[in-house]
């Protein structure tokens, strides 16, 4: 029974949330907040000294009638001053650049947005009136329509793809997160002795790993709150991906942790501020892969927080499929 009640009260996940169009990647996560951002070409040919395709671009709206845009650029050089963003050399906004990238917001994103769906090519303009970056945007206009359908917009005066006469007011407001109930961590973390060790090892599939290993990881340790410790008994590595198995260790006995979504491997984890954190990378250069964060509420880790992207060509920016609110006691 026990059992059953965890497995109804996890975050149903959904079904396929990031979707490829094209140079796009979109996912809009429960809450109906939507993001696409660009990869690198794929059928287009780029030219090889040509560094300013080396760029990414986000827009993500807001769910709701009055749900706005934000555009941002990054670049591989370095933007400072004025910028200037262009769609088939119509220039469409001009903004500040910090370091290696610009946002835009309000009217210009908006504006920015509208202009996609009919371009082929989004340029930056650097102060100095040189290219400092090429976005394709071949597949923007179905991860626009992608975003119009999800929030609820296709039909209205709201959408950008599929647009109609219909009023803001019919656009469905945005949900309101899920409250997570997390402990605050105190206390000092208890010590694994080896037997204890040993023990993690027999219920997991890590057990020998390193045998004959000329060092072996160490087993990390957090204190949770309540005379409980999140153990992380080391399990594989990689070039770039360090894994783990959680374990919840109390009164001198180690079991498997529970959580939302999750058996409980998680890779190059970390603990700190009461969340719990995986990130798996799928290149070393972290253009793909998948990342969670959990808080403890003294049962299980709670996924309040979850990313993706599945695409490894270029983007760094990987989009949130899944959010809720964390609220600590």
């Amino acid at each position: 029974m026990l059992l059953l009640a965890l497995l109804l009260a996890a975050p149903a996940p959904q079904d396929d949330p990031e979707k490829l169009y094209g140079d796009w990647v979109v996912a809009c996560d429960n809450l109906h907040g939507c993001e696409m951002t660009s990869l690198q070409p794929g059928d287009q040919p780029v030219p090889e000294d040509d560094s300013a395709w080396d760029a990414s671009m986000s827009v993500t709206r807001a769910a709701g009638p009055a749900g706005g845009f934000t555009v941002e650029v990054w670049a591989s050089g370095k933007l400072g001053g004025k910028v200037t963003l262009k769609i088939d050399d119509a220039a469409l906004a001009t903004a500040l650049a910090k370091d290696e990238s610009v946002t835009f917001t309000g009217a210009d994103a908006a504006r920015i947005a509208a202009a996609m769906p009919n371009g082929k090519a989004l340029v930056v303009m650097g102060a100095d009136g040189k290219v400092a970056a090429r976005i394709s945007l071949a597949g923007s206009a179905a991860s626009l329509r992608h975003i119009d359908a999800n929030q609820g917009r296709a039909g209205t005066v709201t959408a950008v793809v599929a647009r109609g006469a219909k009023p803001a007011g019919i656009v469905p407001a945005a949900p309101v997160a899920e409250r997570v109930v997390g402990i605050r961590p105190a206390g000092t973390p208890a010590v694994v002795t080896k037997a204890m060790r040993a023990g993690m090892e027999k219920q997991s599939e890590c057990g020998g790993l390193y045998d004959g290993a000329d060092s072996v990881p160490e087993v990390e340790t957090f204190a949770l709150g309540g005379g409980k410790t999140l153990a992380l008994l080391p399990c594989g590595a990689g070039a770039y991906n360090f894994s783990s198995i959680a374990f919840i260790v109390a009164s001198g006995k180690a079991v498997r942790a529970v959580f939302d979504g999750s058996d409980g491997m998680l890779v190059n984890a970390g603990f700190g501020n009461g969340r719990l954190s995986s990130y798996n990378k799928g290149r070393g250069v972290g253009d793909c892969g998948n990342a969670e964060v959990y808080v403890w509420d003294g049962r299980r880790f709670r996924l309040i927080e979850a990313r993706s992207m599945g695409e490894c060509r270029g983007s760094t920016n990987w989009l949130i499929t899944y959010r809720a609110t964390a609220v600590f006691r």
